[in-house]
């Protein structure tokens, strides 16, 4: 138990880091220069394994905009990992609703007042071998894949890794969904409505 709670304190404070990071280098003009100036690349080959936090938001409603995250019921959880699980509901058990973090705090759920509908966060998984990693998010039973294609680079802005990770392209079932390149966007929202079987993927509710 005390070995968990340090893990996800750990990983808590290196996603903390890392949005830190994430901001300064997207807000910082000098930043953005010397980005120009870097060498990427697509993979490193003895690179390693790596969780990247972000600050997207993923709600997941029925075809009339309802939720489909049901606080009392952890089989609606969606639940992401490094690959598929045979069960999902067993990665849910330390969910707490004071802390609504779950997974080892690879997920978590909050409330969105303004939408009226819970979303969930989903950590970025990657490879530093691969320039695209994928992995799923299992959600009522079924699977839904992430896609995320990366660049890599040595040259450090003020990333606390020794190599940077881009977010070049971030698909949701093959749906493109963001990019460290885009605008930037605290918080921004990802829908996905389920229903008779299928899933669609939406930046508008």
């Amino acid at each position: 138990m005390k070995t968990k709670s340090w893990f996800n304190l750990l990983f808590l404070l290196l996603c903390s880091i890392h949005l830190i990071s994430c901001n300064s280098y997207l807000l910082s003009e000098k930043d953005r220069e010397k980005e120009e100036e870097v060498e990427w690349y697509d993979s490193i080959s003895d690179g390693v394994s790596f969780l990247q936090g972000n600050t997207l938001r993923f709600y997941y409603i029925d075809r009339n905009g309802n939720d489909l995250i049901n606080l009392n019921n952890p089989a609606t959880f969606p639940v992401s990992w490094w690959e598929d699980l045979d069960n999902p509901i067993e990665h849910t058990k330390d969910f707490s609703i004071n802390q609504f973090f779950y997974n080892s705090s690879h997920n978590s759920i909050d409330y969105d007042a303004e939408e009226g509908l819970y979303y969930c966060t989903i950590t970025a998984y990657g490879d530093e071998k691969q320039n695209t990693y994928s992995f799923p998010v299992h959600v009522n039973g079924s699977i839904d894949r992430m896609n995320i294609t990366y660049k890599y680079t040595n040259d450090i802005f003020s990333s606390a890794s020794p190599v940077y990770h881009k977010i070049v392209c971030w698909e949701y079932n093959g749906t493109y969904i963001y990019s460290d390149d885009d605008e930037y966007e605290y918080g921004k929202k990802v829908f996905i409505k389920k229903y008779d079987g299928k899933t669609i993927v939406s930046l508008s509710r």
